[in-house]
Formats: C-alpha cells, sequence, structure tokens
C-alpha cells in the first residue's frame, strides 16, 4: 500500500533538503512526494521543482497550514496520508513501524511520534547532538513494540499518519485556523468525536527542529496561537489544554464522565464540586458522583475552607454516595480538588483546573470569572509546576477560557446558573443554595454572548 507525504515548505530550503535526504535514505514503505509551496523566495521552489521524485503544488502566497495540508491530501494518490514537516529528520524503520500501529486496529484513526520537540505527552527526552548520533539511536528505538503505544486525546500535526478514507471522513483541516496552530488538536478532537482513536507510536522518534517556519519567516507565534486557541474554545467550548497536557481516558471512544465537555449528561445527576456535611460532622466534597472525605481539621484549613461554604445536604443524600479518595492537604497532588485556586509563595495566583495550571495575571481577572482570592489554596513552586503549564488567564476571559467549573453564575435573565462540565445548569430554588453551600452573594454576571451560546443542563433542585 501507497503512502502519500505530503510536506509543506515556506523557505528554510536547507531544512526542506535534509528532510528529504532522510526520506529517500531511511523509508523502506512504499511512498510518493507531495510538497506544497507557501511563498517561499529563497529557491525552495525551483529546487523541488528539479525532483524527479516530487510532486509539487507551488502557492503564490501563504496559504496557511490548514489549507496548504489541505491542498497536497486532495493531490494524494496513496492509501495513507503522512503530514510531515519539513524542519524533521526521519530515520530507520520510521514509517514501517508507524503503519503497522494504524494497522493493528481498524479504530485507530491517526497515528503519530515520539519527539523531542512536540506535545508534553508526545515528548521523550533525548539528546542528540548530530545527526548521525540520531540515527544511532532510532536505530535501536524504532523497532515494533506495541507495549509502547498509548492512546491519547491530541496528537501533534508535524508527524500525522492515517488512511486516506479518514481524512475524507473528517473532512481535513479546518482552514479557518489560518496560518497555523490548533488544527492538528481540532482534527483530533473530531477523530474521537467520530469514534476513533488517537495512538501514539512510542516504539518510534522523530526528530522535530520546531517552530522553523514560524521564527524563519517573522511570523507572530504568540498572536497567532492566542487567535487559533480562542478559535478552539469558541468551536468546542472548552480549553485545549485539556486535550494536550493531561490525560483524560474520559475524552477516549467509549468511555464516559459526567460532569465533562466531552459528555452530554445522560441524567439530572448530583452536582459536582460542592461540600457537605453528614451527621457525625464529618465534612466531604462531592466530586463526579463520589463523596471524598475531608482528612482532617488541619486538612480544611490548609486548603482555605470556611463552613459557610459546607451544604446542608441531609445524611441521606451522602449516605447513597460511593465513597472516593480522601481529600488531604499531606496527599499532593492526589489528596487535592480537581478544581481549586492555588497560590505559590510569591502570591501569584493560578487556576488549576483538572490537572492544569492556568496563571491568573490580576486580582481583577479573578474576580471577572467568579474566583475569590480569600479561597487561594497555598502551593509551593514544584507543585505549582507539576501541573500542566496552560495559558495565562488575562484579557477578555469570556472569550479566552473556558466556563470555569463549579462556579455560581447570574445570568442576563437574572437567573442563577451552576457552572460544570461546560455547561449552566439553572437553580430552580433558593433554598438549593443551602443545600449545597453556595452563597447567592458569590454568584458573578455572565457575559450575554457567552451566556447564549453556551449550553444549558439539567436544572439543580
Amino acid at each position: 500500500m501507497l503512502t502519500s507525504i505530503v510536506i509543506l515548505t515556506l523557505n528554510n530550503l536547507d531544512q526542506t533538503m535534509r528532510c528529504l535526504h532522510s526520506i529517500r535514505v531511511f523509508t523502506n514503505s512504499p511512498y510518493e512526494l507531495i510538497f506544497v509551496d507557501n511563498g517561499s523566495i529563497d529557491g525552495t521552489t525551483a529546487w523541488l521543482a528539479q525532483q524527479p521524485d516530487v510532486k509539487l503544488i507551488a502557492n503564490g502566497a501563504n496559504r496557511g497550514f490548514a489549507a496548504a495540508c489541505n491542498q497536497g491530501a486532495a493531490a494524494a494518490g496513496g492509501d495513507h496520508i503522512l503530514l510531515l514537516n519539513n524542519d524533521t529528520i526521519v530515520s530507520h524503520n520510521w514509517l514501517t513501524v508507524m503503519l503497522q500501529c494504524l494497522h493493528a486496529d481498524e479504530r485507530v484513526g491517526i497515528v503519530g511520534p515520539k519527539s523531542n520537540f512536540v506535545l508534553p505527552l508526545q515528548k521523550i527526552a533525548v539528546e542528540v547532538s548530530s545527526e548521525g548520533q540520531y540515527h544511532l539511536f532510532s536505530q535501536n528505538f524504532n523497532r515494533h513494540n506495541p507495549a509502547q503505544w498509548h492512546d491519547l486525546a491530541a496528537l501533534s500535526g508535524f508527524c500525522m499518519l492515517l488512511r486516506r478514507s479518514t481524512w475524507q471522513r473528517l473532512g481535513g483541516f479546518d482552514e479557518a485556523f489560518g496560518v497555523g496552530g490548533y488544527e492538528d488538536i481540532d482534527l483530533g478532537y473530531r477523530a474521537l468525536r467520530e469514534g476513533l482513536f488517537l495512538r501514539l507510536a512510542g516504539d518510534v522518534f522523530i526528530y522535530h527542529e520546531g517552530n522553523r517556519s514560524f521564527n524563519a519567516n517573522a511570523i507572530d507565534m504568540y498572536g497567532v496561537a492566542a487567535t487559533n486557541r480562542r478559535l478552539f474554545i469558541r468551536k468546542w467550548g472548552f480549553n485545549p489544554e485539556r486535550l494536550i497536557l493531561v490525560h483524560d481516558p474520559a475524552f477516549l471512544p467509549d468511555r464516559y464522565a459526567s460532569p465533562h465537555p466531552h459528555h452530554a449528561p445522560q441524567t439530572p445527576e448530583l452536582p459536582s464540586g460542592w461540600y457537605g456535611m453528614g451527621e457525625d460532622g464529618c465534612v466531604y466534597r462531592i466530586e463526579r458522583g463520589h463523596k471524598r472525605p475531608i482528612h482532617s481539621y488541619d486538612t480544611f484549613c490548609r486548603l482555605n475552607l470556611s463552613f459557610d461554604r459546607v451544604g446542608r445536604c441531609g445524611s441521606a443524600l451522602l449516605n447513597s454516595l460511593p465513597t472516593g479518595h480522601p481529600i488531604d492537604a499531606g496527599n499532593f497532588p492526589h489528596g487535592y480538588p480537581d478544581v481549586f485556586i492555588a497560590r505559590d509563595p510569591a502570591g501569584g495566583m493560578y487556576s488549576v483546573c483538572h490537572g492544569v495550571r492556568y496563571p491568573i495575571e490580576s486580582e481583577a481577572t479573578m474576580l471577572a470569572i467568579g474566583l475569590r482570592p480569600e479561597d487561594a489554596i497555598p502551593l509551593g513552586y514544584e507543585q505549582i509546576w507539576s501541573y500542566g503549564d496552560g495559558w495565562p488567564m488575562r484579557g477578555d476571559v469570556w472569550e479566552n477560557f473556558e466556563l470555569h467549573d463549579y462556579t455560581l453564575y447570574r445570568g442576563p435573565n437574572g437567573g442563577l446558573y451552576y457552572s460544570e462540565g461546560q455547561r449552566l445548569r439553572p437553580l430552580v430554588w433558593e433554598e438549593t443554595l443551602t443545600r449545597f453551600g453556595w452563597n447567592m452573594d458569590r454568584a458573578v454576571f455572565i457575559a450575554p454572548e457567552l451566556f447564549h451560546r453556551s449550553p444549558i443542563g439539567f436544572p439543580i433542585h
């Protein structure tokens, strides 16, 4: 079976020559080469036109990464499409081993390799000081080993293998992502929604220099990323870091969790993210249908809890819930809530949500989305840094971030809503506040445009 290798270029001829040489030397599966040039002015187009094994599509200007990849894929004649950045070097058995991973299961939608410059869950720490050293490393590393395959919720587009039928089924990259950034995360998420797996071929390593086109062509990488990240959030309703930085099995096919942005709730379940007290005086945190006992009064104090945030829900409700992992300030990170505010030793604030830390630029930003500085839990730097490094919370947080879970909002209609799983759940009665330890005075007015595009969940009684 034939693999169509699609490579984009925008100047950086030396990188392109190096990449193409490595493909010719180290690829032992049938392939064709399709290059799409986005307006190079350094001789790249002329050089590629002279290569007898290259099918060239020359754009007069930069059409962007997504559109150019779609062009190349449309010209592909292979059974598979492999997207590859031109600032990469491939090595021994690279394509053969990736194809073995793809064809191990018909539900594998996209395959990606390990690399030195890639998304965190694909990254491997390898010191290679020369191209020769890299090939020596890869000669031993790139060997068929299914024990090294793992299913993820995101794969980097720097090297991405999929069946051509899958590419056509998904419709290729969304060209709204323009110059580049997050179109690969978007494609992967659409594959997950189709019930396909994103598989990391942990038995393949490909060297990647990283961001060469952005840097060499004076493209504002941060500005482009900010725009495309915002586009992803507007499209799907949640922060892409939840796919990129942490392994959340609930995003994978055949899994279910609630509350969760990937799953519509099936029943009006008990809300998450609140505290309740049993008849014995024990305080619990309720998370996803489990009650997590607060380990001790010391933990209660170290987590900056107060009894006015503890609901009077009745023991019957608490007794009906299975017991989860205890909340224990001495057991980091497993003993901490899934969502909380953290403060570092210098006073810096972070929103820690589902394994990702988002630095908060100012107290005004905190208050705008309903967070309180007095609720922050003090953590050391090593503890803070152990969480995935998310996008800084600044600017228009209503546009740049998902709804903050477990927060009380007041809608434009005057009603109260509780946010969880990127849905707004209306509160039916004022008595509901007391039951779950919520205070009407802490409700924050939600921006009308965000309110109207946010899905409404089951009411809370």
